[in-house]
């Protein structure tokens, strides 16, 4: 991509933001979260006195809502903008701000001065991190999406962590409920795959975010992370982060689109098909999936329908079975990171096969038109895909031939 192309594409997604944030505002015109929202992408876009605006009008909701530490940095990031107090409502935010300071003094204890001297360990280590989170911060998606003031509340959660080489971060199964930035150095990722052997996910490096899918539901760690060289990285608690959660909605749609964006990922890169993909094409495979849930019973595809798309499974496990006479034979029983229906939309084929659920089960649905367009881009998939049909019609038949 051309650097005129990235920043056509930067200022289409903060139009985009604008627009959404405007609608919100429109149904709801108290949304805190949307202004403060609609006031950095506003700064971000160059429109400062838009976001003054918004921002002047953001900062006394959260003052009468008793939030004075996040409307002084409200007020303080108005004085940044408009240094001048062109705009009276600056003017009128600028007192605001004083009057809160002022009341804040007068109840606060004072503190002695510190003594002179060198910084102690504590203020320098504060400061390394604190330079090495401001350097990740617009590669990150969570970190990125959060306006100044929440920011700077979630730089107080964050701890450093430095690995040797060859050093485990987190093993496959192990519980835990840390995200982890990595702020330099490289990791390898890997996991078991259907075969039981280690599989090679992937390599992370500065900017990049490893255990996000327990850090975000909870579930046990699906990989495993080793430094392949000295790693410096960011720890993030999720029972730190979780009062922010609750009284923030900007961080609630941070940790969504990190959710989808990542588990996501996590599930193409293990796929026997999709995970041959470079990262940047399983990105944009990722934004083309649309999620299907299932209760056991529940019937994804019946044998002799017409209809097309490819189903990846995520979680869960689905039966395949296929008519014999007045009998229902069992073909497979599919697990995350297995897919089906790939042969109806390749083929242009009725369905071969009904697919039924067994467990409560979550799935990823790509329609044939995108999954034909993604074999044109990529011939090295089609000729993968082939290889697995020629595998699974081998196995079918000999399975349908001990049914005689």
């Amino acid at each position: 991509m051309s650097l005129f192309e990235g920043r056509a594409s930067g200022d289409s997604r903060l139009k985009e933001v604008v627009e959404e944030c405007r609608r919100r505002l429109h149904a709801e015109p108290g949304d805190v979260s949307a202004l403060l929202r609609l006031a950095d992408a506003l700064a971000a876009s160059g429109s400062t006195l838009e976001a003054v605006q918004a921002l002047n009008r953001a900062g006394p909701r959260l003052q009468r809502a008793g939030k004075l530490v996040e409307a002084i940095a409200v007020y303080k990031k108005v004085g940044e903008l408009d240094p001048k107090a062109e705009a009276t409502s600056s003017f009128l935010s600028r007192i605001e701000l004083e009057k809160i300071l002022e009341a804040t003094a007068k109840v606060a204890p004072q503190a002695p001065p510190p003594p002179a001297g060198p910084p102690s360990a504590e203020v320098a280590e504060r400061k390394r991190k604190t330079d090495k989170v401001h350097a990740l911060r617009s590669g990150i998606p969570l970190l990125k999406d959060l306006p100044p003031f929440l920011f700077e509340l979630l730089l107080e959660k964050i701890d450093l962590r430095t690995l040797g080489p060859g050093e485990t971060l987190f093993s496959e199964g192990d519980e835990g409920s840390t995200l982890f930035f990595v702020a330099a150095g490289e990791l390898l990722v890997s996991a078991r795959g259907d075969d039981g052997a280690p599989v090679l996910l992937g390599v992370l490096s500065a900017g990049d975010v490893a255990g996000e899918i327990s850090f975000l539901s909870g579930v046990p760690r699906t990989a495993t992370i080793r430094s392949r060289t000295r790693a410096d990285l960011l720890a993030l608690d999720r029972n730190a982060l979780a009062p922010l959660v609750k009284k923030h909605r900007h961080v609630a749609d941070a940790l969504s689109r990190l959710y989808a964006e990542r588990v996501l990922d996590g599930v193409l890169a293990r796929s026997r098909l999709f995970g041959r993909l470079p990262r940047t094409d399983r990105d944009a495979l990722a934004r083309r999936l649309k999620p299907v849930a299932a209760r056991p019973g529940d019937v994804l595809v019946r044998e002799g329908e017409s209809d097309a798309g490819l189903f990846l499974v995520r979680r869960g496990a689905v039966r395949v079975t296929v008519r014999k006479g007045t009998r229902q034979v069992a073909l497979a029983l599919l697990t995350p990171h297995e897919f089906f229906g790939d042969l109806a939309s390749v083929r242009a084929r009725r369905r071969t096969a009904s697919v039924t659920a067994v467990t409560d089960s979550e799935l990823l649905w790509l329609s044939g038109p995108d999954l034909l367009a993604l074999l044109a881009r990529h011939p090295e998939l089609s000729a993968a895909l082939e290889e697995i049909q020629l595998e699974r019609f081998a196995r079918n038949a000999a399975t349908l031939a001990r049914e005689t």
